[in-house]
Order: structure tokens, then sequence, then C-alpha cells
């Protein structure tokens, strides 16, 4: 057999072997009124960590309890992403209709992905690994009033999770801050396509580096993803399935979690859940429970159970157990797309790599005074072969804009390379709502996102528009007749292109999310320092509702720094049998 042959033959073993049900567990038969010393609600990033970790004592049982089931095939490659919103295995939230936002979108609402699966929306999403910096954290640690949420407590928590394959890094001087033994694969965008834009950025003024996750956070970099052996290192790939064996680790899934339970002084005693057959069983929980539902599930727990605002409880007739702002202080980045058409080529394109990311990418971050040490926006910059379909299908499929400006992105980049930029604000002063919409757990929650809710959100995108536009004036790019594809927006007609009235009115028209759905069960308010729902007991948060403030960039790795501490608070107020000399 040629060595290429018995390659491709490993190859397709190991696929097959990642994908068999034993790989993530089967799940458990469980019975009515069974106990468990931990049940966590909700198997998406936060929940494999905390099942992980909470499981490395073999005398404390923890059952993981998740609405979907194993994650597909195709989650496990990277360049396969595109096809995993609006799947059966995406919630397929959308928000409300405000009459505001989103208008050039054809169902003029937000498509709110959200993983349905083991591993949540870690399957699903676009696999950056940025971390944000220490500025964000400072925000974190005030609004708990405890300083251990500071970035020099919060760094060693990123570090434990991850394990770089990269050598570059590992030989620099930002090896310090990474870590190469933890569950979580995280490798480095290699390819040479991006190399020809660092001069650029430059021109620009701003500096190119190794790396934004340690101590430098302005600057371009090629990026970091949660991407290791060609596969994408969701939280159930790199968390559960290598601890599925643990005998004290009990999974169920396909099953809905419908209402936490509480005995008469507010403690709450376990869950009551709906199985996929329809069978209804109430689990106990000795003691703690704890919510990974994600930022619109989370609270929805909460709710109809009693915590949360007083006035949308008696509304809906729900006696109130602790009023708290649960739901209010929803935050999101808010994101709109530019591309730049740049020289003209015809050359065959190399064929799609499943085990990629699906383009070339380089990432910014950007603050438009030189002064401060933390950006305003995040730039994710694609590198887009001639007539490629990916801009087409993300315009039109993945975020649903009107078919006219997808048809006017993909004829005005036709023949030559472009540039796909998505700018993003990472510090949004907007704020939303998630509210229930009846007392039924199976009725999705009513989701607000406010976006632009105040208009300083929509100034401030607009000016970094104008600001990344003027990438089209350095060398480089003047070097190849560089042009921003003019997508003939009917809302901006007679407005002069490249004018800030202009981009005030494209940046209305192109909104997006950015999927980083955040802070409807904060820290300081919903929560107390250690994740503790204030005004009852044995509850606990963990996921992005914590989140008081979003973070300088994608959400995932905060996430699962989040829960690693949680884990470790977990321990600390139940240690184990006999570690008190008993």
């Amino acid at each position: 057999m040629t060595p290429l042959r018995l390659l491709h033959v490993v190859h397709v073993l190991t696929v097959a072997r990642l994908v068999r049900p034993e790989h993530y567990g089967r799940s458990t038969h469980v019975n009515d009124a069974e106990c468990f010393d931990f049940v966590v609600v909700g198997g998406g990033t936060a929940g494999c960590v905390l099942a992980n970790r909470l499981t490395e004592d073999e005398q404390t049982t923890v059952l993981l309890v998740e609405a979907g089931g194993d994650p597909p095939y195709e989650s496990m490659f990277p360049g396969l992403f595109p096809a995993m919103a609006g799947s059966r295995v995406d919630k397929n939230y959308t928000s409300e209709n405000d009459g505001r936002t989103q208008q050039c979108h054809r169902n003029r609402v937000a498509n709110l992905t959200s993983g349905h699966m083991l591993g949540g929306s870690s399957g699903l999403n676009y696999m950056l690994y940025v971390r944000g910096g220490p500025s964000d954290y400072a925000h974190w640690a005030a609004a708990a009033a405890d300083p251990t949420w500071a970035w020099p407590d919060v760094l060693p928590y990123f570090i434990k999770s991850e394990r770089l394959e990269d050598p570059g890094l590992l030989n620099s001087p930002y090896k310090i801050y990474h870590g190469t033994n933890g569950y979580m694969g995280v490798a480095r965008e290699h390819r040479s396509e991006i190399n020809k834009f660092s001069e650029a950025v430059r021109e620009m003024g701003h500096e190119v580096l190794l790396d934004v996750n340690g101590y430098r956070h302005l600057g371009f970099t090629n990026p970091l993803f949660n991407i290791a052996g060609g596969v994408r290192q969701s939280a159930a790939y790199s968390f559960l399935a290598p601890i599925v064996h643990r005998k004290n680790l009990y999974i169920l899934k396909n099953t809905l979690v419908t209402e936490v339970i509480f005995d008469e002084n507010n403690n709450a005693e376990g869950v009551k859940v709906k199985t996929q057959n329809g069978t209804i069983l109430s689990l106990v929980a000795r003691k703690e429970v704890v919510l990974s539902a994600g930022a619109f599930k989370s609270p929805q727990l909460l709710m109809l159970a009693g915590i949360g605002p007083r006035d949308h409880l008696e509304d809906l007739g729900i006696p109130v157990r602790s009023n708290l702002p649960v739901g209010l202080n929803y935050q999101d980045h808010v994101a709109v797309f530019m591309s730049i058409k740049m020289e003209e080529s015809n050359a065959p394109s190399a064929p799609p790599n499943k085990h990629l990311f699906p383009l070339p990418t380089f990432v910014g971050y950007v603050a438009l005074d030189k002064r401060q040490e933390h950006p305003d926006y995040q730039v994710v910059n694609f590198v887009v072969p001639h007539d490629s379909e990916f801009p087409f299908n993300l315009c039109a499929f993945g975020y649903w804009f009107e078919f006219d400006i997808c048809h006017n992105l993909r004829n005005g980049g036709k023949g030559k390379t472009t540039l796909f930029s998505t700018l993003n604000i990472l510090h949004p002063r907007s704020r939303g709502r998630v509210t229930l919409r009846s007392r039924d757990p199976e009725d999705p929650p009513v989701i607000h996102t406010g976006m632009f809710s105040d208009e300083r959100d929509l100034d401030d995108l607009a000016r970094y528009l104008e600001d990344h536009a003027r990438i089209v004036n350095t060398t480089y790019f003047k070097s190849v007749g560089a042009e921003i594809v003019d997508l003939k927006l009917a809302m901006c007609r007679g407005l002069r292109a490249g004018s800030g009235q202009y981009w005030r009115c494209y940046a209305r028209c192109m909104m997006n999310t950015m999927y980083h759905y955040a802070g409807t069960c904060a820290l300081g308010g919903v929560l107390d320092s250690r994740l503790r729902v204030r005004g009852v007991r044995r509850l606990r948060v963990v996921d992005a509702s914590v989140m008081p403030t979003l973070p300088g960039g994608n959400t995932h790795a905060p996430v699962l720094m989040i829960a690693e501490k949680a884990a470790d608070f977990i321990k600390e107020e139940h240690p184990k049998s006999g570690a008190l000399g008993d």
C-alpha cells in the first residue's frame, strides 16, 4: 500500500471512530427521583467543561442534561461551518421585529443561531479563539465587587483550558500566556495569502502582532482558531469525549429541562425534565443545580421559577421567589460587512479543504484614539478567491439580507479577488432584554436585541467603517486598483458614497449579529461574585449570560474561562469527602 493510500485509510478510520455514538457517551437511562450530586442544565460550552472538571473527583456524581443530541459529522470539520446555521442543530431563535433594525434583512429580524447539541454553539461557531484584554476584566471585577475577576486572576483559567499547537508562538515571548496541556486544541492561521496585507495595515498606522491574547491587544494578527489536527475543537469533542468513560458522569440527551425544583426554604432541589419520548421526570441534585443553558434559556428557566423582574413575573401570574434583573442587560456585538474588490484573477482556485477554516483570514483590533490600550472595534478579514460563492451564500442564507443586496455583492466582485471584512463594535452601549413569551417552557423566549437603542453605537459603527475603508488608499491596494463594492443600497440612495451620512446609513442597513449573546444573568446583579443566584440557595449560573459586559473579542474562550473558574468555586464550596479531616 502506498504511503498516500495508507494516510487516506488512516484518515477514514479516524473519522469513522470520531463519529460513533460512543464517542460522546450513550444517553443515560434515569429513573424518576434519581439523585446526583450536581445537575448541570445544558451540555454546551460551559456544561461540557463543568461535567469534566466536577467528575475529576470520582466520588462526585454529575448529571449533564442536554436538549440536543450528539454533534453531527459535519460539525467536526472547520470548512463546513457555513452549513451549520439554520440546520437541525441550530435552535433557530429569532429576535422580535422592532421596525428599526434588521430592515435590510428578508425576515426583518435577527437570526440568532444557537447550538442545539452537545457542545452547544462551540459546534457551529466561527472558531476564533480570542480572550479579550485586561480592561474587559477590570469591568467584570468592578461589577462583581471581586478582584478575582480581574485579568491576573482569570488568565490562569484561559491557560488551563488551552492546548496550543503553534511552534511559532511556543518559541516566542508570548508562550508564557498560553497553555499546552489543556483539553482545548488551538492552532494559528498559517496560509500565505494573508501575508501581503501586513504592509497595508502598517501603512494605516496599525501594528502587526504575533498574538493578541497576551499582554498586547491592539493590532492585526493571524488569528488563533479552535482547530487542531484538522478537526473543530468543540467543547463536546475536547472536554466531554475524552472522559465519557467516567462512571460518575451521567449524560441525558434529547431531554428538555422544564423546571427548577425548589423546597419551601428556596433551596434548589433538582429539575423536572421532558425526555424525547415525552416522559416527565423529576431528578434530584443533592448539592447544586447549575444552569449552563445559554443567554436565552438560562434566564427563561430562572423566570419560570419565579426569579426575575417582579412586574414581568406578576403579569404572567408567576409567584415571585426573588426579584432580580433577570433577562435585562442583554448585549451582543453588532457587526457590519464591507467587501473590497482587488486584483483581477482567473487562476484556478484550490479545491476546498474541509479540515481548514474556509478562507485565509486575518483579524484586526483597532482603537481610533491611539493613546488608549483597548480596541474599539474588531475587523475579521476573509481573503476570497475570484468568483467564490462564499460571500453570496453568507449574505443570502447566513445573514438573510435582501437578495438584491447579495446579488450586487457577488456581481461587484466578479472576476476579482475580494477582501470580505466584518467589523463589530466591541463595547456597545445598547442593551436589550429577554422575557418570557408564556409560562410554557417549550415556548421560545421573547428576544428584544436592543441593537442601536443607544444611537451612539450607530455613530461609532459608521466611524469604524470609515476608518477601515482607508485601506483602499494604501500602496498595495492602490496598485491593484482596489475599490469598495457598491451594494447599491436602496435605503442609502442619494447619499455620497464614503461620506459620514452614507456610512451611517450603510451601518443601519447592513447591521447584523456576531452571535455573541451575553449579559442576561449578570454578575453583580442577578449573581454574586461566585455565580450563585441571589435570594435562593444551591443554584448557580455558568455561561455567557453571566458576563456583565462583553469582552473585546469573541465570547467562546471567555465562556471556557468562566466554566473553569466556576468549577473551582464549586469544588471549594463542596470539598471532597474526608478533605476536612472528618
